[in-house]
């Protein structure tokens, strides 16, 4: 909508995980190593935790683009509120296996099979479970431990990867014997201030920004930091804001007063 006005190609800050708008920061380049170590150094399972809006999705996302698809075969669960039977089923569902079968044994036994035969294909199975710490059940968490028991013996057939807000810790805490199988655990933190308005530069040039300066002044980008404390969704939201308003408002840059202003809108109140 305001793409022309600031010489734009696409929306810089559309909050979709797209990976090509992710700005590795020294924070997500640490976090997305440890999670390709997991998978490529055959460590069985790794956690990944974080607040909300630091960009572990858009993260994991970015680690399937760095994965052989032949090499790996990836089951994605965004929606992990289920029972340990719905897990598998839905697992093998992912995998081709589609089963109305209720019958946990027959339904392991389903998968260890798939498993093996992928193995003599040179394949493993990546599992991401996104939002991991909406799980419910620890019974669903033993579940996921168990999967983890489909190895031979110099390797795991699955590798497990958990992504969640800070609550996830707390929940794993109460199943230690999962716990103990997460060879890696790392935790995601907000942007510093330099960081942000890299971001912010990093995802309009991403868009086709091509002038000499970003639209925002260094006391735009000041605002921006002092109020979103570096959370890049927060942040996104709220450039995204300020160059509507900014094309509302015929601006030919996003300075401190203009952004001051988009916040406290936003905010709904003095900021």
């Amino acid at each position: 909508m305001y793409e022309a006005y600031w010489g734009l190609v696409e929306p810089p800050f559309t909050l979709t995980p797209d990976p090509r708008f992710l700005y590795m920061s020294k924070e997500h380049e640490d976090a997305l190593v440890m999670l390709h170590y997991t998978i490529t150094r055959n460590r069985g399972a790794g956690m990944l935790v974080g607040d909300i809006g630091l960009g572990k999705t858009t993260l994991s996302r970015k680690l399937l683009e760095l994965l052989d698809p032949v090499e790996y075969k990836i089951v994605l669960i965004v929606n992990p509120v289920l029972t340990p039977i719905q897990l598998l089923q839905e697992i093998l569902h992912q995998l081709g296996i589609p089963t109305q079968n209720r019958n946990r044994q027959v339904l392991v036994q389903n998968l260890f099979d798939h498993l093996i035969q992928l193995y003599e294909h040179g394949q493993r199975v990546v599992l991401i479970v996104d939002e991991a710490h909406l799980i419910r059940s620890p019974a669903t968490f033993e579940e996921l431990r168990l999967l983890l028991n489909c190895q031979m013996n110099d390797q795991f057939l699955m590798s497990l990867l958990l992504l969640g807000q800070l609550e996830l810790r707390k929940k794993i805490e109460r199943v230690p014997a999962l716990k103990q199988r997460l060879a890696v655990r790392h935790q995601l933190k907000p942007l510093d201030q330099q960081e942000t308005a890299a971001m912010i530069e990093f995802r309009l040039r991403t868009a086709g920004y091509a002038g000499e300066r970003i639209p925002f002044t260094p006391d735009a980008l000041y605002e921006l930091y002092q109020y979103t404390g570096g959370y890049p969704r927060l942040i996104c939201q709220l450039a995204d804001n300020a160059l509507m308003i900014g094309m509302a408002e015929r601006a030919n840059q996003i300075d401190g007063f203009l952004m001051h202003s988009v916040i406290m809108d936003f905010e709904g109140k003095e900021w």
